[in-house]
């Protein structure tokens, strides 16, 4: 009788480890945490897999040419060309440059010169970020703060994509 007891309490054990971990690969925090993971293999292809770099470019372009409208109105015909010349070379440059992302984030991660970086991210946890989900898209913030670092969007293969990232973050890079 304790035999069976055990046997049934090991696979009502398995059976909802099971089930949590395929519930849980289905979530945001899994998605940032083989992001991470992939970041710190340097493993760009899966880095790509779970970072939308052409919704990220489209957001950055959005908001520049939202600055350039902004600035003070041109005060003669010339100012008012170069404004719009330079909303044109944004627009232009758009498509060159979510081709070129791939590449350059490859360069990135390969670069002997980010292994510091890398190595520090390895410390920090998934979990320390809060995660609110609605529907197919979720705000991430890191714990304790209340503007959202950056936003995701699930992927129709069930997997999450990071498609914007709050502009103030890349602060951290200068």
């Amino acid at each position: 009788m304790g035999f069976v007891i055990a046997v049934v309490v090991c696979a009502v054990i398995a059976v909802t480890s099971t089930i949590g971990f395929l519930y849980f690969r289905t979530t945001p925090y899994y998605s940032l945490y083989m992001f991470k993971k992939a970041i710190i293999n340097r493993d760009a292809p899966t880095v790509l897999k779970y970072l939308d770099t052409d919704s990220i470019l489209d957001d950055m372009a959005k908001d520049a040419l939202a600055r350039m409208n902004k600035k003070e109105p041109a005060k003669n015909k010339f100012e008012e060309h170069m404004q719009n010349a330079g909303k044109d070379v944004v627009r232009q440059l758009l498509p060159q440059l979510k081709k070129q992302m791939g590449d350059a984030l490859t360069g990135f991660l390969l670069s002997d010169d980010n292994a510091a970086m890398f190595k520090d991210l390895g410390k920090v946890t998934v979990f320390a970020f809060t995660v609110d989900v609605e529907g197919d898209t979720a705000q991430v913030r890191q714990r304790g703060k209340d503007k959202v670092s950056f936003k995701m969007r699930k992927a129709p293969e069930g997997h999450w994509r990071i498609n914007w990232i709050n502009p103030d973050d890349f602060k951290m890079f200068k």
